[in-house]
């Protein structure tokens, strides 16, 4: 049996695909344009944000303040806290970029700082935020924050980069600076490796299950560290999703693991001592 083909039909047809993929695309291309205008509004946000707290541009050198000095931190979180009574703190990363962070209490807060700024503008971008199962204290052996893993050095969208670079990267982005209304703390990282998040603990039952955790990790890693952990340490991870995306990894989060040092804290009279 043979068949005759409507070339006008046909021709019509053709043309009717090749108008619906171009429809298609020009929206994909609107909407990864509305996507990284998002981001960039909400990365403006948080830049101005961070200068309500900045009081001065670098951080003082503290190895030679005596514990008698004055000493004043380059980010004022309580006067953060009054203009954003979400706010928690500021993390600095090692290239001087200052991320603002949100406390939670719920999982409905996180989701809510997942796509908006402490301002309360909404974005792709989002917040960093403190896991609201962590005591705001920093009371839990481990403690974590949340990013997203937004493209090139914006957010967390460098932490990947411990794995794909490895040691090269790490030897130039060593140590966190943590700025919260307690204290000033040094986070210094030794260990960064995709994992599943639902198996991370806040505290664990014995020093020598915390100790064997943080060597599995450390040998897990694609980049060797000198930063030792004792059993008493403090450890933040810094999580955001693999560059591959959750979506094809369940739960499974990028996790850079720091060992927390106190650099600084404020006495519970609010005097200040090193």
């Amino acid at each position: 049996m043979s068949y005759k083909v409507d070339r006008k039909r046909s021709n019509i047809f053709n043309k009717a695909i090749i108008a619906g993929g171009l429809i298609i695309a020009i929206l994909g291309s609107g909407n990864a344009v509305i996507n990284i205008l998002s981001q960039n509004a909400g990365i403006k946000s948080n830049q101005d944000i961070v200068a309500v707290a900045t009081v001065q541009d670098k951080q003082a050198d503290l190895s030679n303040i005596e514990t008698t000095e004055e000493y004043t931190p380059k980010y004022d979180i309580t006067s953060m806290q009054e203009k954003y009574p979400d706010a928690w703190g500021i993390l600095e990363k090692p290239d001087g970029t200052a991320l603002p962070i949100a406390q939670t209490d719920s999982k409905e807060d996180e989701t809510y700082f997942l796509r908006h700024t402490l301002d309360g503008s909404e974005s792709t971008s989002g917040t960093v935020f403190l896991d609201h199962q962590n005591d705001k204290n920093m009371e839990n052996q481990v403690s974590r924050l949340w990013g997203h893993n937004l493209l090139g050095e914006n957010m967390f969208g460098d932490l990947t980069e411990y794995q794909n670079q490895g040691q090269s990267f790490y030897d130039q982005n060593k140590t966190y600076t943590l700025y919260t209304a307690n204290g000033v703390y040094k986070l210094d990282v030794f260990a960064a490796l995709e994992e599943d998040a639902t198996t991370q603990e806040f505290d664990y039952n014995t020093q020598e299950d915390f100790l064997n955790d943080m060597a599995n990790n450390r040998d897990s890693s694609n980049f060797k560290s000198d930063v030792q952990i004792s059993p008493d340490d403090q450890v933040i991870i810094l999580e955001c999703c693999p560059d591959r995306g959750s979506a094809f990894s369940g739960n499974n989060r990028f996790s850079v693991y720091t060992k927390v040092t106190p650099v600084y804290e404020y006495n519970l009279n609010n005097s200040k001592a090193l």
